[in-house]
């Protein structure tokens, strides 16, 4: 008996396990996933909400390809098998566009596509006119902005999902598709079964970003369900020297370290951010082999993050100065009254140099003359939209100046957006001439007047590192952050045998909860192209003495005693108790949590099937029901045959054993009925 059950369990475990197969593969057919697709999410401020969401289940629309006006026009009068989700080409990504489809409320879902082999648009820029509009110490001229290129898509809260794709054989299949099911006999679309897509991108969090704080309280629930995060991450620094204790002098020469962007993961920032980084990072590495010996005059190196959501990274920093908790540079605490002056590496390009200059101090015109700055691209109390902002809105008569490659309008024409590329810069590896050659003689001219302003002597003019030098290492750190993060320099700079990510490093802030890689990296990069090497230590002494231990030139270890510090870049308002969300001091940007991106290709039956699908369903299902109903309460009938047998079976039973009583009776009958 008991080899014959499992016998039974084997035959049960193989139908079970043949059945899940069967289905997992049914599956497949019926579903084809997008691989290599980017999804829109949604931020919050203190009041609004802003980005694309899908529905909970998913957003399931029919594909209509894009291709020009007159598709629109279709959607917008004709169509007849909607919801739609259509497939746009980026030139036709535009803000008049989306706000055509959104307002046909025929629309669920789009899905931005880019044909490498075409040439790009332009100009694309999601960003506002006026980047951090509300916020910083200088407004933005309404009439002339910043950014004449931007569209603000990135301010919007769009009602459908949105994805972005550039890869060729997605498109192929999703073209193939529509061209076989729904291109022809538009009016009668829906009569057949047609091309669909479903975009999961469902966000937990809604409103704004009190609400969502609110609700994810841990003191004001018992059971906590997170539902979005603070923006930020970390601020990066390096002082020139170790601080005094008793007072300071500061130079502070700042660039951002983040990027924005309208999709997940895509966030480049090559013109708005790389140019302006590896120059300070360059500066930074010269000015160090000059071995300045500093007296009163100190210079602070920070990479600030977070700087596209209204300045979240130097507000936070402004704010610890201010409130003398800022001691991220060998524990000695700084104030904002110890900073005499700001220099800032903005967007940077080849050719022509701008000075955007607050104040009146020497530095301005050591600058200019050092850069060979003409006096119409000295732009006088000009504060563009940039990390100077916060230190000017805490104390307005310190001296700011930025280095640019724009005006009073920005020349990148793709600002925060997917397309402000390696491209974009035109930036070729192997040819130092162009764009590192520049940017090199930026950062050797800046390093030079600092080292006078810190020592008040001539710099000595360096064999190495020579200008040649510096523009391989600006060369270098480009194609770093420009084509691949899996290169020499960030291979030195980590740990020994750590594993890289061979494409570009996406420079969005990100949430503080989570590391960000890009601030990792760089943080360690600065370290090791400024710090002591320490040839005689191994790792076991690294470690314990506190040290870093990276690859090196060899990749086999090299030990880096470094006085790069981080510090917090999460803005004050997730800080102070009882802030006023609305209030506009501080940024108040938050990210939603979402449980998952993904984007699959269906054919979805007609409208009369599905009905007739739903109908014969019910059908089955109520006549189950009344079948049940009727056998349940007949069971006496239709079962009374059985019932018989088994009395008369009891009886005999009793006339060949004697008699017993009635309860034994009973008891006999109810045992040989289950057995």
């Amino acid at each position: 008996m008991a080899k014959m059950t499992m016998e039974i369990w084997k035959y049960i475990l193989v139908l079970i396990i043949v059945n899940s197969v069967a289905t997992e593969r049914i599956k497949d057919m019926i579903y084809m996933p997008l691989e290599g697709v980017a999804a829109c999410f949604r931020r919050h401020n203190g009041t609004h909400q802003f980005g694309c969401s899908s529905s909970r289940s998913g957003s399931v629309g029919v594909v209509h390809l894009i291709e020009g006006d007159g598709d629109i026009t279709w959607i917008e009068r004709n169509a007849t098998a909607g919801p739609y989700t259509v497939v746009l080409p980026f030139d036709m990504f535009t803000r008049n566009t989306l706000i055509r489809l959104r307002n046909t409320n025929n629309i669920n879902g789009v899905l931005l596509t880019r044909n490498i082999s075409l040439e790009r648009p332009s100009s694309y820029s999601p960003e506002d006119t006026c980047p951090n509009r509300y916020s910083g110490y200088k407004k933005c001229n309404k009439m002339k902005p910043w950014n004449p290129f931007g569209s603000a898509l990135l301010l919007e809260d769009w009602s459908f999902p949105m994805f972005y794709t550039e890869n060729q054989t997605v498109l192929e299949a999703i073209k193939s598709c529509f061209q076989r099911h729904n291109a022809h006999d538009l009016e009668t679309q829906y009569q057949r079964s047609l091309c669909a897509i479903e975009m999961k991108s469902f966000m937990y969090a809604a409103v704004n970003s009190e609400s969502c704080i609110k609700r994810t309280d841990f003191n004001l629930n018992f059971n906590p369900t997170q539902f979005c995060d603070p923006l930020g991450d970390r601020n990066i620094h390096w002082p020139l020297a170790p601080l005094n204790e008793d007072s300071n002098s500061i130079i502070m020469v700042t660039a951002r370290l983040d990027a924005s962007s309208l999709f997940d993961g895509i966030s480049p920032g090559a013109g708005n951010v790389v140019t302006g980084l590896v120059t300070l990072i360059a500066t930074a590495y010269y000015l160090n082999h000059l071995n300045a010996t500093v007296d009163k005059t100190n210079v602070v190196f920070s990479l600030l993050n977070g700087e596209a959501f209204d300045y979240i990274g130097s507000s936070r920093m402004v704010y610890d100065l201010k409130h003398n908790n800022f001691n991220a540079l060998g524990g000695i605490n700084l104030n904002i009254d110890h900073i005499k002056s700001v220099i800032e590496f903005g967007q940077l390009g080849r050719g022509k140099i701008f000075l955007h200059s607050n104040g009146e101090d020497d530095i301005i015109n050591r600058l200019q003359n050092a850069l060979k700055v003409s006096n119409n691209s000295v732009l006088h109390d000009s504060v563009p939209p940039t990390s100077v902002q916060s230190f000017l809105e805490a104390n307005p008569n310190l001296t700011t100046v930025v280095i640019s490659n724009h005006g009073l309008q920005f020349k990148n024409q793709y600002y925060n957006g997917i397309l402000d590329d390696v491209e974009s810069l035109g930036f070729n590896r192997n040819d130092t001439s162009t764009l590192a050659s520049d940017l090199a003689n930026i950062a050797l001219q800046v390093a030079n007047e600092l080292y006078q302003m810190v020592t008040g002597e001539q710099d000595p003019q360096l064999a190495y590192p020579s200008l040649s030098d510096v523009k391989d290492l600006i060369s270098e750190m480009l194609y770093c952050y420009l084509e691949s993060a899996k290169c020499t320099l960030f291979r030195e700079s980590s740990a020994p045998n750590v594993k890289l990510i061979n494409h570009v490093l996406p420079l969005y802030v990100g949430v503080h909860r989570a590391p960000n890689l890009a601030t990792s990296l760089t943080g360690q990069l600065l370290a090791y192209l400024t710090g002591e090497k320490l040839f005689e230590m191994n790792e076991t002494m690294c470690h314990e003495n506190r040290l870093a231990w990276m690859g090196g030139a060899n990749f086999s270890g090299l030990c880096i005693n470094s006085t790069v510090n981080y510090s917090a870049a999460v803005s004050p308002a997730f800080i102070i108790d009882g802030y006023d969300m609305k209030s506009g001091v501080y940024s108040t940007w938050t990210e939603s949590i979402w449980q998952t991106l993904s984007v699959r290709m269906f054919l979805k039956p007609s409208a009369a099937t599905e009905r007739f699908s739903m109908i014969l369903g019910s059908l089955i299902a109520g006549i189950s029901f009344v079948l049940v109903w009727f056998i349940n309460n007949r069971a006496d009938v239709l079962f009374n045959s059985r019932l018989k047998a088994t009395v008369h079976f009891t009886t005999a039973q009793a006339a060949a054993y004697g008699t017993f009583s009635s309860y034994d009776r009973v008891t006999s009958v109810v045992s040989l009925i289950k057995d």
